[in-house]
């Protein structure tokens, strides 16, 4: 899909999702991603604790920061600003 739909709606209670309606996080959003990696590629898989290690319980968590910091980064409009 190539349109916001959320664009349409003149509430204000929607504009937080309106292109040009967020600002991003650019080093948050790397930081989530490297812990995923982390998370993924750690010898235990996250199942003994390890100092270091990252534990799968943060699964969810560290995948649903990277969405909101990805919706926040296409919203602001700077990922048009590298095509």
């Amino acid at each position: 899909m190539e349109h916001n739909p959320a664009n349409e709606i003149k509430e204000v209670m929607w504009k937080f999702l309106m292109d040009y309606g967020q600002q991003p996080n650019i080093p948050a959003l790397k930081s989530y991603v490297y812990d995923l990696i982390q998370m993924t590629t750690q010898k235990t898989a996250g199942q003994r604790q390890i100092k270091g290690h990252i534990s799968w319980e943060e699964l969810d968590m560290t995948m649903m920061s990277i969405v909101i910091e990805a919706t926040a980064l296409v919203l602001s409009g700077e990922l048009d600003k590298l095509k």
